[in-house]
């Protein structure tokens, strides 16, 4: 009888002992996966093209964004040879062809399309002359290389660029990766200026 009672202590102790030392290889090794295997992180940010890229003609801005702020920073990349960058901000929603030239009439009718806002600058920002594309509180801040503005707006290790040229009867705008006018555009808009010209868009 105490040879039997011993026996079955004896297999307890073992079965316990087999136990803990499976619950320590087990803990041991979800405590490896946790360090090797953590969750990889995103490539790249997220960058609303549409909401957060318009153009511009003067102190001015056309976007498909109707809440922008009052004070909210927007970068500009000002189109000619070079191209320059100026920082200004939102002053208010406009619908005044006096503060923006793309509402004059005969331009509103192809320029105030659904969906599209237009937004006063800052005065002095921008000269009255001046077109080009404006980015709404951007990442970076872009560089101008060669001549060229470059930013990396969605953090995919490729430097957006931006392009502008003539169609017969206005301005089109562009952004694309790398390198201008291949691929796809990332962002695009149309500028109506209700005169004929001559193209150079490719």
């Amino acid at each position: 009888m105490a040879t039997s009672v011993v026996a079955t202590l004896l297999k307890f102790q073992r079965a316990v002992a087999s136990t803990a030392a499976i619950t320590t290889l087990v803990l041991a090794a979800v405590s490896c996966r946790g360090v090797n295997e953590s969750p990889q992180q995103p490539h790249a940010a997220a960058f609303a093209f549409n909401e957060r890229i318009g153009w511009l003609h003067g102190p001015c801005l056309a976007i498909s964004n109707p809440g922008l702020a009052r004070g909210t920073a927007v970068t500009l990349v000002i189109a000619g040879e070079p191209q320059k960058v100026e920082q200004t901000r939102i002053q208010e929603r406009t619908e005044s062809a006096t503060t923006c030239q793309a509402l004059l009439e005969g331009r509103a009718k192809m320029n105030a399309k659904p969906g599209i806002s237009f937004y006063a600058l800052e005065p002095g920002s921008v000269a009255p002359t001046d077109m080009g594309v404006g980015l709404v509180s951007p990442p970076a801040t872009p560089a101008v290389v060669n001549g060229l503005a470059r930013v990396d707006l969605d953090q995919d290790g490729h430097s957006e660029v931006f392009s502008s040229c003539a169609t017969t009867e206005g301005i089109k705008f562009a952004v694309w990766n790398d390198k201008a006018f291949q691929g796809e555009s990332r962002w695009s808009g149309y500028y109506y200026l209700d005169y004929e010209m001559k193209p150079t868009c490719p």
